[in-house]
């Protein structure tokens, strides 16, 4: 019985991670449906999709986030900011260091799963609006 439970769960994600990124589902191999381990492998390669809507004001965007582990942001602020920590860009994959311009989640209440998150602001300026 668990086992069925574990395979419908690690189903579940992997199709909630296909629906939200948009990439092939990882290939199975015999007997993958059986190990509890494949909801770990699904983490590995699910990424968040982060799309920027529009420039809400010259330092606000309105931000597309949807994944797997954080959740789905249709319209999602995010304000601009100077980073205070060291990160990675979610749209550019390009390093942050402490002191860059940054977006990240605007936090209003309680922090949403993904308020760690940062788009470095020279990046968006380069790149047109969805």
């Amino acid at each position: 019985m668990f086992e069925t439970c574990v395979d419908v769960w690690s189903q579940t994600v992997a199709m909630l991670a296909h629906a939200c990124t948009g990439q092939e589902e990882p290939a199975r191999t015999r007997g993958d449906e059986r190990r509890p381990s494949a909801v770990a492998n699904v983490q590995e390669w699910a990424q968040p999709t982060v799309r920027v809507l529009e420039r809400s004001s010259a330092h606000t965007l309105t931000v597309s986030w949807c994944d797997s582990r954080t959740g789905h942001y249709g319209h999602q602020t995010w304000q601009e900011r100077i980073a205070k920590r060291t990160g990675t860009c979610v749209l550019s994959g390009r390093s942050i260091a402490a002191g860059d311009h940054v977006y990240s989640p605007q936090v209003r209440g309680s922090p949403p799963p993904n308020a760690q998150a940062m788009i470095i602001a020279s990046y968006v300026d380069d790149c047109p609006v969805a």
